[in-house]
């Protein structure tokens, strides 16, 4: 069993990432292992304006992640706390090791574009790492999860698989807060 880190916009997309938990629960928990962050940790986390802030957030918040779910509506590309959780996801240490990435398209953004879905609107570590050869991540519709619930057990596996295989790119760059500016290193 895949344990899972649902990343999301909180403010217009926790209906969703709450009904995968209740689907799960539903199955008495047979689906995934569900991963929590902690809020006060990753505030925590950016207060300190820590250097090494991705591996801040893998230690802390996505440490026993084996996959990580973006969900992704019409606004989650902007969120900077979801691309933040991407880069973690995508990270890999000595002890820590990166995550599959899964993305599922929410019904707004299908019923938006069809099935011309534009990069754009995907966080920006992930618009780099889906055309990137060396990397493989996994989407799909929140359609396509409704059809068959059975089916998130085995997206979650293939996108396990792909995250072991993948060379993702992760650069160095500054992202701001909303307090100041937190370098990311690799």
């Amino acid at each position: 069993m895949k344990k899972v880190y649902i990343s999301c916009y909180e403010n217009s997309d926790i209906k969703y990432k709450e009904q995968l938990i209740r689907w799960n629960a539903n199955r008495n928990n047979t689906l995934f292992e569900c991963v929590n962050s902690n809020e006060n940790e990753f505030y925590k986390i950016k207060q300190t304006q820590d250097e090494f802030f991705i591996d801040s957030v893998k230690k802390h918040i996505l440490k026993d992640a084996s996959v990580v779910v973006c969900l992704v509506g019409l606004d989650t590309g902007k969120r900077k706390t979801v691309d933040w959780e991407l880069r973690a996801a995508m990270h890999e240490s000595t002890l820590l090791k990166k995550c599959g990435i899964v993305v599922i398209y929410l019904p707004e953004v299908y019923e938006k574009y069809g099935t011309q879905i534009p990069r754009s609107i995907l966080p920006k570590i992930i618009q780099k790492n889906i055309i990137n050869r060396d990397a493989s991540i996994l989407e799909t519709t929140w359609n396509k999860l409704e059809i068959d619930i059975n089916n998130i057990e085995k997206i979650l596996n293939v996108g396990f698989a792909y995250g072991q295989m993948s060379k993702y790119i992760i650069d160095e760059f500054i992202a701001t807060s909303n307090q100041a500016n937190i370098i990311l290193k690799k």
